[in-house]
């Protein structure tokens, strides 16, 4: 992933967060909610691809590969970050399933002084909320699903904070706020904790 356009080591002047994790992580719906109670913007990678691009992400990797969607999503994250600084808009960023995975991504987003949270879940979790949503052109059957979530853990396990994203999202949401992370105020009262989910930092 090219690096030109947020300087090498710097970091954004307003907050910035971004959320990384397989697909049915609950990337987008975690954040989303976040966003609404910290009173941020949220933006979906996913969306502004779509948006950029005029058609599905499904149509895109159908009609031009996967290699160029790699491409335009490396793209659209500098854009995304870019406004968010240039604005000066504290943001929730839900990267999509694949971007934290690409190589160069992880350092990018270091670089760039944006913390990053991993969303996880058991892969059974994973599984089964996937085998009922359309529209993930790389969740073709069980085998590869698998194989695939293999080949992006250890990257994920890069990221800057850990949380278990298998319950409710609004519990999810409650723990990330109670923990203060990444700067974010403390303000849920200890009777909000959801006790069952962890805030760690990945293993190294």
């Amino acid at each position: 992933m090219n690096q030109t356009s947020i300087p090498r080591g710097s970091s954004p002047r307003i907050p910035i967060i971004s959320l990384a994790g397989f697909m049915g992580s609950g990337k987008s719906t975690v954040g989303s909610r976040l966003a609404q109670q910290l009173g941020w913007r949220f933006v979906d990678l996913d969306e502004r691809i779509e948006a950029a691009a005029g058609i599905s992400i499904s149509q895109f990797f159908e009609s031009h590969g996967e290699l160029a969607f790699r491409q335009l999503e490396a793209d659209q994250l500098r854009a995304a970050l870019g406004r968010a600084m240039e604005r000066g808009e504290p943001t929730i960023l839900a990267l999509g399933g694949g971007t934290y995975a690409q190589q160069g991504a992880p350092e990018f987003l270091r670089n760039s002084g944006v913390p990053v949270i991993w969303l996880d879940s058991p892969i059974e979790v994973l599984l089964a909320r996937c085998s009922t949503m359309t529209g993930r052109p790389l969740f073709r059957d069980e085998a590869s699903f698998r194989a695939l979530y293999e080949q992006r853990i250890t990257s994920y396990q890069l990221a800057d904070y850990h949380v278990d994203s298998s319950g409710d999202p609004s519990a999810v949401v409650a723990e990330i706020l109670r923990r203060g992370l990444a700067g974010i105020p403390v303000t849920l009262p200890e009777s909000d904790l959801a006790p069952d989910l962890a805030l760690e930092k990945p293993p190294s």
